[in-house]
């Protein structure tokens, strides 16, 4: 693996970048205290040597599931030791005992 460079300045920029990755151009720059064109110059180096790999919206579960009308979900894979009849029946009945699990059925 190729050794990378990084400087404080680099740092902080990837900080500020973790935090608020739509943060203008301008906006960085101010933040870590250099010049528009240097800090661009920084990022897109940044990216070029693979430090950013993307950028991400995240998103407001709380506000999304009242959009949305339900709340948080999730898909889980359950994998068993035995997957004869019975041990398959005897697990649906335990999930389903469950009141949570009753409650997403609902």
């Amino acid at each position: 693996m190729e050794s990378i460079a990084l400087d404080a300045i680099d740092l902080k920029l990837l900080d500020a970048l973790q935090r608020d990755a739509s943060a203008t151009n301008q906006r960085l720059a101010a933040v870590v205290g250099i010049s528009p064109p240097t800090c661009l110059r920084r990022v897109q180096r940044l990216w070029q040597e693979g430090l950013i790999e993307r950028q991400v919206a995240l998103l407001s579960p709380d506000r999304l599931a009242a959009v949305l009308g339900h709340g948080l979900q999730a898909v889980v894979e359950i994998s068993l030791d035995r997957q004869d009849a019975e041990s398959l029946e005897a697990f649906e009945a335990r999930v389903m005992a469950d009141d949570a699990v009753q409650q997403c059925w609902r």
